[in-house]
């Protein structure tokens, strides 16, 4: 497929790529028929066009209400899979364009969005599933009623679950895992914490205790001795730590102190403390969060400009070149409904910050964090995988945890499994840090599922014993199974013994009759050959 980038991910100038899976279930995909199977949503007007080049393809024109559109019917399975994908285009400007389905119950479910616009054909996708058989109805929505849209090369593919999980499997088995969990400052004071810690995970992340909020609560008053304390413990036991966070966009976790500085000031500030965190553990952590949930909140825009965030990546490259700098935000795999984070605004971010002189080569990556606090939908959380990973920049799971409750375990492992099968996944950290509040027997036994009791944390993988709790379980089979044990093998005529293997660090013994036994470490890369 031949694409470049517009101004965001997959697009395309002139005529739309094929439809994916030749249109799957969808009836006159690529509109050679003309407008058969397609009917008028709402209010405007539809109609098949050609452009000079012979590509054809349908309009929404007319719009009166934002849903004013085309549709297409279907009949939906509770037993499914489905993967969507259109081509959108504009006649003028640049929208958020939205793919609904009206369900039998009258509700609309959204399927998927992206930043359409004119000159160039943008690719949507999306995914859902339905909880009953029965008629749906797909439509399309674009608040500004004054732009037509243009639709080609549209797909809608169910799967079985079946066919979901062999695919996830074919791709576990070209693929590295390496076990992460967040903690907090118990695992100080808690040997049977570290016990059971320590064993399982190679990279952690601090839930808190690296946060200018944490460091410096009163001005000029900086305490780094708890993360300092823990960053000595895990480097004492070889565990890498990704560096949570430099700062936090949201006014709501910012000092009162920062808020009320004039704006000259709270820059003063914030520099100051990039350079303080960052300088203070220099080949400490193996990555940063830099700006904190930029695109749900703006507290540095808004009192320093927009190019803010741009400035403070920048100034985290000039401290230390080489380390990854991470974008953090929520919703994206998790609440499709939230305009904020759909992919082509994680780019449109991205490609801010890189635009911003001297960030072009700046080594970044997409954070995702993984709140399921609603029922994970794997089929949309694949389609933003997949869109996200066509800018060729690692994705990592940086806060995961699902809703507590019953299905709590199951959901984990659905949600890791999704995850660490997409190649463009390069990390996940489950969001499981123990402490004595959290994961205490009030906290564990409270069966209101959709409130958080004060103190509690959303996933705990232990009890206050240190055993595993059933999201703990998950884990660890998790790691036990994306991991290689007890290979054996002879070599061939040549000499050559191959065999694939996970990421990791592994001893390798070998014999020959005339040669005593030898003992080797090796290295496997991400694709688990021998380095």
């Amino acid at each position: 497929m031949f694409a470049i980038f517009c101004s965001l991910l997959i697009t395309v100038p002139g005529r739309a790529p094929a439809p994916q899976y030749k249109g799957g279930v969808v009836g006159n995909p690529e509109f050679d028929s003309g407008l058969e199977g397609w009917n008028v949503f709402g209010c405007g007007k539809i109609a098949a066009r050609k452009s000079e080049t012979g590509n054809k393809y349908m309009v929404a024109y007319d719009r009166n209400l934002s849903s004013d559109s085309f549709s297409h019917k279907f009949y939906l399975q509770r037993d499914r899979l489905y993967t969507f994908s259109a081509w959108l285009r504009l006649d003028e400007g640049k929208e958020i364009v939205s793919a609904y389905l009206r369900i039998p119950n009258g509700q609309n479910r959204i399927v998927g969005s992206v930043i359409a616009e004119s000159g160039c054909w943008s690719m949507l996708k999306g995914g859902f599933s339905v909880d009953e058989n029965g008629k749906a109805r797909l439509f399309f929505a674009c608040r500004n009623t004054r732009v037509e849209l243009w639709i080609d090369s549209v797909s809608l593919k169910p799967f079985a679950r079946t066919e979901w999980q062999e695919q996830q499997n074919k791709s576990i088995n070209r693929a590295s895992f390496s076990a992460r969990c967040s903690t907090t400052e118990a695992i100080l004071n808690h040997k049977a914490y570290q016990d059971w810690f320590t064993p399982r995970f190679t990279t952690t992340s601090f839930n808190n205790e690296m946060k200018w909020y944490y460091t410096e609560r009163a001005p000029q008053q900086e305490n780094y001795t708890v993360p300092d304390a823990m960053v000595s413990f895990f480097k004492k036991n070889k565990i890498s730590i990704r560096g949570h966070t430099i700062l936090w966009a949201s006014v709501n976790v910012t000092q009162h102190w920062v808020k009320i500085l004039p704006p000259k000031e709270i820059l003063n500030a914030a520099v100051r403390r990039i350079g303080s965190v960052v300088s203070r553990y220099l080949e400490d952590v193996i990555a940063w969060d830099v700006m904190n949930e930029n695109l749900h909140n703006s507290f540095y825009e808004d009192k320093l400009g927009p190019n803010a965030s741009a400035m403070f990546y920048q100034i985290a490259r000039a401290l230390d070149p080489q380390l990854p700098l991470f974008i953090n935000e929520y919703n994206t795999l998790e609440f499709p409904l939230d305009m904020r984070v759909i992919p082509s605004k994680i780019v449109e971010y991205i490609r801010e910050i890189r635009s911003f002189p001297g960030n072009e080569h700046i080594n970044m990556r997409i954070g995702l964090q993984g709140h399921f606090w609603r029922k994970p939908n794997v089929s949309h959380m694949r389609a933003m995988l997949d869109v996200l990973g066509t800018t060729n920049i690692p994705i990592w799971l940086t806060e995961l945890d699902t809703k507590r409750g019953p299905t709590q375990a199951a959901q984990l492992e659905e949600v890791m499994r999704e995850a660490f099968s997409h190649p463009a996944v390069e990390g996940i950290i489950v969001w499981g840090g123990w402490k004595p509040t959290g994961c205490n027997q009030t906290c564990l036994t409270d069966k209101n599922y959709d409130v958080l009791p004060k103190g509690c944390a959303v996933m705990c993988l232990i009890d206050s014993n240190f055993k595993n709790l059933p999201a703990g379980d998950v884990v660890d089979k998790l790691i036990n199974e994306w991991k290689t044990s007890n290979v054996t093998g002879v070599t061939d005529g040549d000499g050559v013994f191959e065999h694939r293997v996970f990421l990791g660090e592994y001893s390798v013994t070998y014999s020959h009759p005339r040669i005593s036994s030898c003992r080797q470490n090796i290295h496997c890369n991400k694709w688990g050959r021998a380095v």
